[in-house]
């Protein structure tokens, strides 16, 4: 099993956030997901992190599922009305058809088995419950960065590899339902709805590609 890439970086996780251009790019994220939720009682979130979507998203009964220890520590503390497990996606604790909606926001990059990982999803979720994936998409100006900092041996994105959209769509068909964020560069200045709609005409990719299957 490889090293823990968030050991070291659970506490100040979402600290990004609160940056000017982080919490414009969040924003971002959450109108798209907000567009793609389903209805359902029961989410599970694979590689929950600390909590950030699992506190924002309304469903009655929510179980984040989390492989850092560090990660799943800081979560337990902020989303303590969620159910907390740490396990792998790759070998869900679940039984069968357990879940209306399962999520996996930006983990894909950071599990060493994808398709076992999408296997086990698509397992526990009940007949007529949805599949929620977010990528970073890996042909956007926020992959290149991400690369640039993996190669330079920066956590977590020093563990992380990155799919396209097609790559998804390869393993999983035609989603009924997608989206994408966060079209402006990295290196972005304010004021950041005018630069994300500069990098929109300019053709970037979407940070941020969303699907949903059921």
């Amino acid at each position: 099993m490889r090293e823990d890439p968030f050991a070291t970086l659970a506490e100040g996780y979402e600290s990004w956030y609160e940056t000017p251009l982080g919490a414009f790019v969040v924003a971002e994220e959450e109108k798209a997901l907000e567009t793609l939720l389903p209805p359902g009682e029961d989410l599970l979130e694979v590689g929950a992190g600390t909590g950030y979507w699992l506190k924002r998203l309304p469903y009655a009964r929510k179980v984040g599922l989390e492989p850092s220890s560090a990660m799943l520590q800081v979560g337990r503390r902020k989303v303590p009305e969620a159910t907390w497990v740490e396990g792998q996606g790759e070998a869900l604790p679940f039984p069968e058809k357990s879940f209306d909606v399962v999520l996996l926001f930006t983990v894909l990059e950071f599990v060493e088995d994808v398709g076992k990982t999408l296997s086990e999803a698509r397992r526990v979720l009940k007949p007529g419950g949805s599949l929620l994936v977010g990528i970073l998409e890996a042909l956007s100006p926020w992959a290149a960065l991400y690369r640039r900092l993996g190669e330079k041996g920066v956590l977590p994105w020093a563990q992380a590899r990155f799919l396209t959209r097609e790559d998804l769509q390869d393993l999983l068909g035609p989603p009924e339902a997608e989206r994408e964020a966060v079209f402006l560069a990295p290196e972005a200045e304010p004021p950041f709805p005018d630069a994300d709609q500069a990098g929109l005409r300019a053709g970037n990719r979407g940070a941020l590609y969303l699907g949903r299957w059921r």
